[in-house]
């Protein structure tokens, strides 16, 4: 039976269970069944669902990055899960290749996406998994002993795939699950083609909203664990550009001696990294993302948003507590001897021909790419005099699933498609540079990260190379090709920048009005940022609505009916000030009939931070009976300042006089009366002796 196996191309499975509550291991041996293939069938993802209860995850790694060689045997490690709420049934696993068709890096990208490409595969093992009850596993490999008997050819990749069907289903019943794979043949005698290969890895901080990074958050990303530590631990050294984000330097200077320990060693340990590097825009914020929604180039930092102490003395406000560096402007904070000068890193479906122009106008003299945006396939490419590095899209999303990986399994299977998208790189142009941007959304740890670069530079078409070497290149004519509309994004961004705009308006009335609108351009910058992945629109629109707060922390405060009863009188408006600056606002009264005239329609008020204070409108009344007046809080210019109040006063026009004249005939009446009592006391005084 042994030999009958062998003929038949026998497979060497091991097949691992985890029930839930238990642990069970079977061993299961399986036929191989060789049948041709047409067309395999479009999977954009490893999980299939047939019904509402019956789904199945499949996750397929090959082993040893993918790469298969004569003599040797061919191994794929298959992991099935019941993500479903019944029971499997007996499942039938099974590994197609086409052994002969070299796949360029173009098939690749449509085969990892899902696309429908017609091949020649076989069936080259199959196992069955016996029924798997909901939330268990399975864990198999798939083992052809002699690569020979499926590869044939050139050097090059593969296209693989391993499906998951029921076993007792008829043959042209719909699959469980599909996973997409590829290996990559390499033939004795066969010098592999090298890419140049650098990654490009951001030092920032996604995610966060503020202006600056407090001396909390830095601790938080600095530390022996931290994110930030982390990357520098993985990239320093190795072919790795750094993309340094200018808050992380900033934020730690800014704090001076106040600034946590890790984070000043950080810094140091940074500044000494061998590794090539440039400055990304403050927060990375996205560099084509105002271009395309409002045709203008993205804002710059103006300022760090603390008010110095001849400032505040000068204006007669207190200042906030001040930093051991606020002496400093933000370029000073942020500067850094990074190694290129006007690099910006457009991600995927954001590059239009009108954000390459403006880019070119504002400086910038290098973009990293994705290969989607551009029309030529060349590895360095310009724009008139813009240099272009072109990122491989499959390739940067495979190295960036490598390297947030959350199991071995996952990590094996994303660095197969590496290594399968790198050799067909590789072989369409001889050294070409193979430029791989890593995640922004995400900071990957230590390990995934440092075996994702460690991993791809060790590959037989793969070796770590600088960016200089890179632009040394000579360079193809290109062109752009326009993504489609992301209207939701545009549409957010749009009105970030108008909130901006509006809370500079808002800024006018504030003692020092840069105190505002510096810190309000860095959140604008912030909300912008590339690190907020998906969540991007909510991070913009989340900016507009603190706009909002921010425009309402100037008031007046409510009250309730007020009763005038002089002709002539000042009228108490209560203006609050929520900010942690000084303002310096004109409270205007507007009565809705003649009944009441305002004497100054002016009047000013000085409220202090986070205090209020009491502005005095004189009034005149010219008739008794109620009448509304609309309160409004403006600036120097009239413009009005929050929401205009609405308050109903009563007026009594002639009770003060009443009141004063009868207050008057009450004392002479008084004053009479004890006139007459005296006289009368001194006449009885008088009489008694005689």
């Amino acid at each position: 039976m042994s030999a009958e196996r062998e003929r038949a191309g026998l497979l060497a499975l091991s097949l691992t269970r985890w029930p839930v509550g238990r642990l069970g291991l079977a061993l299961a041996l399986s036929m191989l069944a060789v049948v041709p293939m047409g067309l395999v069938g479009s999977a954009s993802a490893s999980t299939v669902t047939t019904s509402d209860e019956l789904a199945i995850d499949l996750v397929a790694a090959p082993a040893g990055s993918g790469i298969v060689r004569p003599g040797e045997p061919m191994s794929v490690r298959v992991t099935i899960t019941n993500t479903g709420s019944v029971s499997t049934g007996d499942v039938l696993v099974s590994l197609e290749v086409d052994g002969a068709a070299v796949a360029d890096s173009a098939q690749l990208g449509e085969w990892f996406a899902g696309a429908t490409i017609a091949t020649s595969s076989v069936v080259v093992a199959s196992a069955r998994v016996s029924a798997l009850d909901p939330a268990a596993s399975a864990v198999l490999d798939l083992i052809v002993p002699a690569a020979d008997s499926v590869f044939s050819g050139s050097f090059g990749a593969r296209l693989t795939t391993i499906t998951a069907a029921s076993a007792d289903a008829p043959a042209d019943a719909p699959a469980l699950a599909r996973d997409r794979t590829a290996v990559v043949w390499l033939p004795d005698n066969t010098t592999a083609p090298v890419a140049a290969t650098t990654f490009v890895a951001a030092i920032a901080t996604p995610g966060e909203s503020a202006a600056f990074l407090s001396a909390e958050t830095l601790a938080g990303y600095t530390a022996a664990g931290g994110a930030l530590t982390r990357t520098l631990d993985a990239a320093a050294g190795r072919p790795v550009l750094l993309a340094i984000d200018p808050r992380v330097i900033a934020s730690i200077r800014l704090l001076g001696v106040d600034a946590p320990p890790d984070a000043v060693a950080f810094l140091d340990r940074l500044l000494a990294a061998p590794n090539e590097s440039f400055v990304l825009p403050w927060a990375d914020a996205d560099p084509v993302a105002t271009i395309t929604a409002a045709s203008v180039a993205l804002p710059r930092p103006e300022g760090t948003g603390v008010v110095s102490s001849t400032e505040s003395n000068a204006a007669q406000t207190p200042a906030p507590s001040p930093s051991p560096d606020d002496s400093l402007s933000i370029d000073e904070l942020a500067e850094w001897p990074a190694t290129f000068g006007g690099v910006a890193w457009a991600e995927a479906g954001s590059l239009t021909s009108a954000a390459v122009s403006v880019l070119t106008d504002d400086g910038t003299s290098v973009l990293l790419a994705p290969a989607s945006s551009l029309e030529s396939s060349g590895a360095v490419q310009e724009f008139a005099d813009l240099r272009v590095l072109r990122a491989d899209d499959a390739l940067s999303a495979a190295a960036r699933e490598a390297s947030l990986a959350v199991s071995q399994q996952r990590f094996d299977r994303a660095m197969a498609r590496v290594s399968a998208i790198l050799a067909a790189s590789a072989s369409t142009e001889p050294s070409i540079p193979a430029i791989i941007p890593l995640a922004r959304d995400r900071l990957a740890g230590t390990d995934r990260l440092i075996d994702t670069i460690a991993q791809t530079v060790a590959l037989p078409w793969a070796a770590g190379a600088s960016v200089t070497q890179a632009l040394s290149r000579p360079a193809v004519s290109s062109s752009v090709i326009e993504p489609l509309a992301d209207e939701a994004l545009s549409g957010a961004v749009r009105g970030a920048l108008d909130a901006e705009a509006n809370d500079r308006t808002f800024a006018s009335i504030a003692v020092n009005p840069t105190a505002i609108t510096d810190l309000r351009r860095l959140q604008l910058l912030a909300a912008l940022s590339l690190g907020w992945g998906e969540s991007s629109v909510d991070a913009l629109h989340q900016f507009t609505r603190d706009s909002t707060t921010l425009r309402s922390s100037v008031r007046v405060i409510e009250s309730s009916k007020i009763t005038l009863l002089a002709d002539r009188a000042s009228l108490p408006i209560t203006v609050q000030n929520d900010l942690d600056v000084a303002v310096r606002v004109f409270v205007k009264v507007e009565p809705d009939s003649t009944q009441l005239r305002v004497l100054d329609s002016r009047v000013e008020a000085l409220v202090e931070p986070q205090s209020q204070t009491r502005a005095l409108v004189p009034v005149e009344s010219l008739t008794n009976g109620q009448v509304d007046i609309t309160i409004s809080v403006r600036d120097a210019d009239d413009r009005i300042v929050g929401d205009p109040k609405r308050v109903s006063l009563n007026l009594q026009a002639g009770w003060e006089t009443a009141g004063t004249i009868a207050i008057a005939i009450a004392l002479v009446l008084l004053l009479g009366f004890g006139i007459a009592r005296d006289i009368r006391k001194r006449r009885r005084r008088r009489a008694e002796p005689e």
